[in-house]
């Protein structure tokens, strides 16, 4: 009878570890937690749209990704290749919907990516423009339905600097010596342009780019309408992925540097950050950047520690300098947080920089589907183990009776 009991101890624990194998296949979408979905298309040549008031869907039933004109012929470029499919890739989540929507001008472009999680509907919107300075901003959108939102945090790229290190820190403050500056006010950019790509492993995404006219400076965005790996820099659906590109810039001193200004603006807590969300998430590293939070949200805009210089990668030496101000309106405390962030890049003919912009989380803090499973999955395990306890603990106490 003892031996009878402890086998079936036994048999419930191997049952019980069975379940725990099965459940958390069965309870995420494919396999990872994520189902993508496409509409039919044709990815055997490439797009490229330049035009004024064209709209891009990227995701929802029937959406189209991309517009323009297409061309015959095929191209590849660091592992990818350019694409002229027809209906775009909506993502599903476990329990919720995703879609991205974009829409681009010749002066500006605007990226939506909107969630549902059950009876909650949420969004967020980064918005870019060439006008004046290049210039994103990051709003939180209440609902699906909602016309516009609350603005969380604008990064402005304002002048490119070339500068003496006189104190020999390897970084531009303002005790250097600046020998000449090129203030993105005033330039006119080109047209922003955008074109369709397919990587190797047939998702889809798009690149926008726009630069000075003589191709001094150049801004190329990498939009993404689920989590995709682009010259293995992985970008997903919560950000744009940036690349500032210097070319030729004409020095006028032999020993001379450049630095890129760049400026954050928000009225929320601005936190510098050594571990990045996406380092976190395992989707980065050796990342910095900041925070920029509220009682309820969180962006961020974050940048690689090295860049690539005439195909060499070297550090990137960064500076941040904050400052808050506070304006009293009546009885009404309004705060503004200006955060000035300095990159400076080692001499050379062509310099390379992969910044992103993004939101840490929204819809409340979702657990992707697969860390939902593995979270039921370990209270069922526990479940089991104590039931399997609790069981021994009763039959040996009857047996001890």
């Amino acid at each position: 009878m003892k031996n009878q009991k402890r086998t079936l101890v036994v048999f419930l624990l191997i049952i019980s570890l069975i379940l725990l194998a099965i459940i958390p296949s069965g309870s995420a979408s494919g396999g990872d937690g994520n189902q993508y979905t496409y509409g039919e298309g044709n990815s055997s040549g490439y797009q490229q749209q330049d035009s004024p008031n064209t709209t891009y869907q990227m995701g929802g039933p029937g959406g189209q990704q991309g517009g323009g004109n297409n061309h015959n012929g095929t191209g590849q470029q660091g592992g990818y290749h350019q694409n002229s499919s027809e209906g775009g890739p909506q993502y599903r989540h476990r329990y919720q919907r995703r879609y991205m929507l974009m829409e681009g001008a010749e002066n500006y472009t605007r990226l939506r990516s909107q969630c549902r999680n059950n009876a909650t509907e949420e969004a967020f919107e980064i918005f870019f423009t060439n006008d004046n300075a290049p210039t994103f901003e990051l709003t939180y959108i209440p609902s699906l339905n909602a016309s516009n939102g609350q603005r969380h945090f604008s990064l402005t790229i304002e002048q490119l600097i070339e500068y003496i290190d006189i104190n020999a820190n390897g970084k531009y403050d303002h005790n250097d010596g600046v020998v000449s500056s090129l203030r993105m006010s005033n330039i006119t950019f080109t047209n922003i342009t955008y074109t369709n790509w397919t990587a190797l492993d047939g998702k889809t995404f798009t690149i926008v780019e726009t630069h000075t006219p003589d191709d001094l400076f150049a801004i190329i965005l990498y939009l993404v309408s689920e989590r995709i790996t682009v010259s293995n820099t992985t970008i997903t659906q919560k950000e744009i992925k940036i690349d500032f590109v210097i070319n030729n810039y004409p020095f006028l001193n032999q020993t001379s540097q450049l630095a890129l200004v760049t400026q954050v603006e928000t009225p929320f807590m601005v936190t510098p950050e050594q571990n990045t969300y996406d380092e976190e998430q395992g989707t980065a590293t050796q990342e910095s950047g900041l925070n920029i939070s509220s009682t309820s949200r969180s962006g961020f805009f974050t940048w690689a520690n090295e860049a690539n210089v005439d195909n060499t990668t070297y550090p990137v030496n960064v500076t941040v300098i904050t400052e808050t101000e506070q304006t009293f309106a009546g009885n009404s405390t309004e705060t503004s947080t200006q955060t000035q962030v300095i990159f400076s890049y080692p001499r050379g003919e062509r310099i390379i920089h992969d910044p992103k912009v993004g939101v840490v989380e929204y819809l409340g803090g979702i657990l992707p589907a697969v860390l939902q499973s593995e979270y039921f999955s370990i209270i069922y395990l526990v479940a089991c183990l104590v039931s399997g306890i609790v069981f021994y603990g009763i039959i040996y106490y009857r047996k001890k009776r």
